[in-house]
């Protein structure tokens, strides 16, 4: 019998890497799937391909969806679809990278919340993530800059519900599977998103559908690029890799639509990165995402294990 090599000792940054582009290129199929269909079809359609996703996985596991805390996965579902909304319109109001960075405050947001609601400690860490972060906001949202906008606020708004989404996720990784979780969030993000949906459902044409499946293979691609980088490195050394998003969104937003960033602007860029970077590696939990991702997969064993860390 043969054995199967280990995989190689950094092979985890490729993944890493692969699923930071991934998620970039899924922001800007985003934007071209809202050129000719309404934001409430794209963010239902992104929900429902995931919910296909989610379902043989479910199967295999042999994975109930049985819980005692509904009230937290509707929680969590209404806040990571609002955060979705929001998200996706900054993406179309918003040079591409702009948007995915306002999207990425959500580690600052979680730590807020995680201290407000389960009782954490506010450290010396989070303190000074804090204060980077509102340098980084000012000098982004200076009254000159375009994120001085509704577009920019809802952008950042976005940030603050994905943290509160990621923070429920925290509440319920104590006593819930982590399969369990994201079917949930899939699952009523689909049944709520269909509403607005169908008020204005347009059938998309060829060209529709072909980024409409783009947006579904890139998310998929960067949920199993994270998993695959979660499985061969801590938590800690992946989840800064992810910021690398920006660098891809930006690269995309320039040669797609010629998008450059100002001299301030990456100055507020580099600040929001460091004060998430600060915060993802003071202890082992989940790399933030975008909300238009789908949750991190985890295996029941694996699950087992983020509990006893979290």
């Amino acid at each position: 019998m043969q054995l199967k090599s280990p995989p190689l000792p950094a092979a985890w940054i490729g993944f890493a890497l692969l699923s930071a582009a991934s998620f970039a290129s899924m922001a800007a199929c985003v934007r071209m799937a809202s050129i000719e269909l309404p934001q409430s079809e794209v963010v239902f359609f992104r929900n429902f391909i995931a919910l296909l996703i989610l379902l043989p996985l479910m199967q295999r596991n042999h994975v109930s969806l049985k819980t005692e805390h509904f009230r937290f996965h509707l929680l969590r579902a209404g806040a990571g679809l609002t955060a979705m909304y929001l998200y996706f319109y900054a993406i179309n109001g918003l040079p591409l990278a702009d948007a995915l960075l306002l999207n990425y405050t959500s580690p600052i947001f979680i730590a807020l919340f995680a201290v407000v609601w389960l009782k954490e400690q506010w450290t010396i860490a989070r303190r000074i993530a804090l204060a980077i972060s509102l340098v980084g906001l000012a000098l982004l949202f200076r009254p000159s800059a375009h994120l001085f906008s509704l577009p920019g606020l809802l952008g950042l708004a976005s940030g603050a519900f994905a943290g509160l989404a990621l923070t429920t996720v925290k509440r319920l990784s104590a006593t819930e599977n982590p399969v369990t979780i994201v079917v949930w969030f899939a699952l009523i993000s689909s049944t709520i998103s269909a509403l607005p949906m169908l008020w204005s459902f347009q059938w998309p044409g060829h060209e529709a559908w072909g980024w409409l499946l783009a947006v579904g293979l890139f998310g998929s691609l960067g949920q199993l690029g994270l998993t695959w980088a979660y499985q061969h490195a801590p938590i800690t050394q992946v989840s800064p890799l992810g910021y690398s998003s920006l660098l891809f969104a930006g690269l995309i937003g320039f040669f797609a639509w010629q998008e450059i960033p100002g001299i301030p602007g990456l100055a507020g860029m580099l600040c929001i990165v460091v004060a998430g970077i600060i915060v993802a590696r003071e202890r082992p939990t989940p790399a933030p995402q975008p909300p238009s991702g789908v949750p991190v997969i985890l295996t029941e064993s694996e699950g087992e294990a983020q509990k006893d860390l979290l």
